[in-house]
């Protein structure tokens, strides 16, 4: 898999951090966004790995939309497509013990920690769920149903991969062992928001790799974005992905799904090379894929309406 771009620009600002002392984070204050702000509910669930935020909306058979793994991601990723989908369902969106609101922990958060949540969360609904998910959290979800930690009776998955898909590293050798060193000092909490805990840094990921079109970016997801990432103890829910701790091969996985599944790629998703989208693509022929036009990876974001209207008629057929 390609190495990323963003890589070799943070090993660079690494190095800087290790060399220089330690400059204070910026004092800029970031404005608290949450999907409270469209009309959910938020409330509290525990769970084996911590206390996790829960925002609901709508009545009906329950959807569950989990959110992927990054700088400041919470389920305010599904700003944008969470309240047209509350008018059919009851929509419930978590963010996950070291994202959003939910609680940060001092140590490493990995995929049997997400996998934990995901059961809680489905013993907690209590009933056959509707899942929607992206990225990393793709491979927690077909986890937990394999184990029977929750019973799914359709599921959506967003830009599908687990970093390590077919044995290939996507930040590649040398920024894995940069990132675990920093994940291993005692001021990786520093280090980690020097680099990513910076206006710049989530700005630049959004434009250039989120979003095809980069001057189209909504303000509030940055802002967003920007707030929770400068949360307590973010580089434990963080590096644990850069470090390859976190990183999995997707591939097992979705050979053994067996729920009612499309996966979703935007057309001009350029981080996962085309090859390996081909790859995963073509793993299990029972999952229908389809391209979302003029996006990138965040397209539920980039392209609502579009998302929306091949989400929708799969959810209710």
């Amino acid at each position: 898999m390609e190495k990323l771009s963003l890589f070799a620009v943070s090993l660079s600002l690494i190095m800087l951090a290790i060399i220089w002392p330690y400059k204070s984070l910026a004092t800029e204050e970031a404005e608290e966004i949450n999907l409270t702000r469209l009309g959910f509910t938020k409330s509290k669930l525990k769970t084996p790995t911590g206390e996790i935020a829960v925002f609901e909306a709508g009545k009906g058979e329950p959807l569950l939309l989990l959110h992927g793994i990054g700088a400041g991601a919470s389920s305010y990723i599904w700003f944008e497509i969470a309240p047209q989908l509350a008018e059919h369902y009851r929509v419930i969106a978590p963010d996950f013990v070291g994202w959003g609101e939910s609680d940060r922990l001092t140590r490493d958060i990995l995929f049997e920690d997400y996998v934990t949540q995901i059961t809680a969360l489905g013993e907690w609904v209590g009933e056959p769920v509707r899942v929607l998910t992206q990225s990393l959290s793709c491979g927690f979800v077909l986890s937990a149903i394999e184990k029977g930690g929750i019973e799914v009776s359709k599921l959506v998955l967003n830009t599908p991969s687990g970093g390590f898909d077919f044995g290939v590293d996507a930040v590649g050798e040398q920024g894995t062992q940069s990132f675990l060193r920093i994940s291993e000092s005692p001021q990786r909490n520093q280090i980690y928001a020097q680099i990513f805990h910076q206006r710049p840094a989530i700005e630049d990921w959004w434009r250039q790799e989120g979003f095809k079109d980069g001057k189209n970016v909504p303000l509030e997801i940055i802002e967003n974005n920007l707030y929770n990432a400068r949360r307590p103890n973010a580089s434990y829910s963080a590096l644990p992905f850069l470090s390859g701790k976190l990183r999995y091969d997707i591939a097992p996985l979705l050979e053994k799904v067996s729920v009612p599944t499309i996966m979703l790629w935007g057309d001009e998703e350029f981080r996962i090379r085309p090859e390996v989208q081909a790859r995963i693509s073509k793993i299990n022929p029972d999952i229908e894929v389809i391209r979302i036009k003029n996006a990138r990876s965040a397209f539920e974001v980039e392209k609502p309406e579009q998302t929306l209207g091949v989400i929708m008629p799969f959810l209710k057929n």
